[in-house]
């Protein structure tokens, strides 16, 4: 009965709602700069449904999905299979609280750890039957690129499960969908969450009946090409550095607008880069060592311009000295509020780096970023602030006022650092001294990128 507490239902308390909208302010206002749903009209009101992701940024992924749902269906129940090596003691009764259950597997917590995952199944099948939602990422681990890796078609095992507990009387759907961010690992970006057609499993079950492996695996090649479809699936990992270079370089962005795209609005670039991989590979059919060679070259074009330590969007930029002396000028009249912005503010965004730095895989910074944000950095230092503020001015008014303008200030704050940050390196670009490199390192990107014109038009 203790772990009947931890479902859906128990979370109808005051305590639960005060965190959700925590949870949600934190993340849809504060880590994301701004959040695109697309096709959630596709998410049935009722029925059981299983959702299912490509998966890509580890915890971050099942938090912007759960964001889509609270936004457009909020009565939906949930729960998420998520690995469970996530669940760490400070993390455990916060994921199990929003749904989130552990799923054990063979390549990450041993074959004896298995046995674990019956409660969880079991737990996942009852959800459905209760026209409940079943979130879940068939690649097991998240991926560290933009493309789509093998898929567990066992997923598809508890769905049927659950459809004969009701004699296949009941028609169950999958839901693909797919996530997309701007970028992976720094704070204010944008994130997408897409989602395709439904596919009902109902057709599959006679054939479930006598063969259900077949069944399983033909049911899991329509949703994997369903989400290959909607995600940038960048296939050729042989040259994935030159291909997602090239996307977000300024001839990715020129791609875009030429193509009828805009460049800074995500679901469009989004677009634009599916669109551009598909012509880059095109090429490749057509005229394979050709393509080859510039992508060679584009990877020494990427080490060139990091070793100048510039960016390629700088080459397109007519930077001149008394536009930047204004700028320079703009960014120290402002940097007194930079600095009172940046208390309790800078401890906050800094704080996770003392778990960060010992991590290996990058793509776990997202989620442990976020997650100490939320449950320990945000709390303590707001709170610490609020206090000093109350004894210091012996005003409550002032004291709430200025809790309430923290997150906007600690917003402030990294806009003024990543506007700086490109403020110096355009000074950079503008008094290198090495401009015979400079030169060299220009005349071979134009190069490359009118050679990529001719290649793809």
């Amino acid at each position: 009965m203790a772990k009947e507490k931890d479902t859906f239902e128990a979370k109808s308390g005051v305590g639960f709602k005060v965190f959700s909208h925590y949870l949600r302010f934190v993340h849809n206002q504060i880590y994301y700069r701004k959040l695109h749903w697309i096709g959630t009209e596709n998410i049935p009101e009722k029925g059981p449904l299983m959702i299912v992701s490509d998966h890509q940024n580890c915890l971050s992924d099942a938090l912007a999905l759960l964001m889509a749902i609270f936004h457009t269906r909020k009565k939906r129940q949930h729960r998420i299979l998520a690995r469970a090596s996530v669940f760490k003691p400070i993390f455990t009764k916060p994921l199990r609280w929003l749904g989130i259950m552990p799923a054990f597997r063979l390549e990450y917590e041993g074959a004896e750890s298995l046995s674990n995952n019956a409660d969880t199944f079991n737990e996942s099948e009852n959800e459905l039957l209760k026209d409940g939602t079943l979130i879940i990422y068939p690649e097991a681990g998240h991926q560290d690129k933009r493309w789509l890796g093998t898929f567990s078609y066992g997923y598809t095992r508890l769905l049927f499960n659950a459809a004969a507990r009701t004699n296949f009387e009941k028609e169950f759907f999958i839901l693909p969908s797919c996530n997309h961010y701007s970028n992976y690992f720094n704070i204010r970006e944008d994130v997408l969450i897409k989602f395709d057609t439904p596919i009902s499993i109902a057709p599959f079950y006679e054939l479930y009946k006598t063969k259900p492996r077949t069944a399983q695996r033909q049911v899991n090649a329509l949703v994997r090409k369903q989400i290959s479809g909607l995600m940038l699936d960048i296939t050729d990992l042989e040259n994935y550095e030159s291909i997602d270079y090239l996307r977000e370089s300024e001839f990715g962005r020129k791609y875009a607008l030429n193509n009828g795209y805009d460049p800074n609005y995500l679901p469009d670039k989004l677009l634009a880069d599916k669109k551009l991989f598909a012509s880059l590979e095109q090429a490749k059919e057509e005229r394979e060592e050709d393509i080859l060679k510039i992508y060679q070259e584009i990877r020494k074009l990427e080490q060139a311009i990091k070793g100048l330590r510039i960016s390629d969007y700088d080459f397109n930029k007519k930077i001149c000295l008394p536009k930047l002396l204004l700028q320079g000028l703009l960014l120290l009249i402002l940097c007194p509020l930079f600095l009172f912005a940046c208390v309790p503010n800078l401890f906050i965004y800094l704080s996770p780096r003392i778990i960060t730095r010992k991590l290996t895989d990058r793509m776990f910074y997202s989620s442990i970023n976020f997650g100490f944000y939320l449950l320990i950095s945000i709390p303590l230092f707001y709170t610490v602030a609020f206090v000093l503020t109350w004894i210091f001015t012996k005003s409550l008014l002032i004291a709430l006022l200025y809790l309430v303008s923290l997150p906007f200030l600690g917003i402030f704050a990294w806009n003024f650092y990543k506007v700086f940050k490109q403020w110096l390196r355009q000074l950079r670009f503008y008094f290198l001294k090495e401009r015979e490199k400079l030169e060299e390192v220009s005349v071979l990107r134009n190069h490359l990128f009118s050679a990529l014109n001719e290649l793809i038009k």
